[in-house]
């Protein structure tokens, strides 16, 4: 039986396991926002586009080894289309 893959609504990362999901204020899983980015059932970080788009170049460069331009340029295509920034 395969399982659907989820992708965090607010960074686009893959989620595959328990560990990845992010958690509610009730202390339960959620199903949408990844770990780094929903805990306590909030964002971990309150920032607008251009700034969570500047901190997802800065996580691609430096653990991902992406060159700056090209991580700017995934982000500014693939973030918009999430559900965080689609809602404002």
């Amino acid at each position: 039986m395969e399982e659907d893959l989820k992708i965090c609504q607010s960074c686009g990362m893959p989620m595959a396991g328990p560990e990845d999901f992010g958690s509610n204020a009730d202390g339960g899983q959620n199903r949408e926002y990844c770990n780094h980015c929903w805990q306590g059932g909030k964002f971990t970080a309150d920032v607008d586009l251009p700034e969570f788009i500047d901190m997802q170049v800065k996580i691609a460069v430096e653990n991902l080894g992406m060159d700056e331009e090209e991580a700017r340029a995934v982000a500014q295509i693939t973030l918009p289309e999430l559900k965080r920034w689609r809602i404002g």
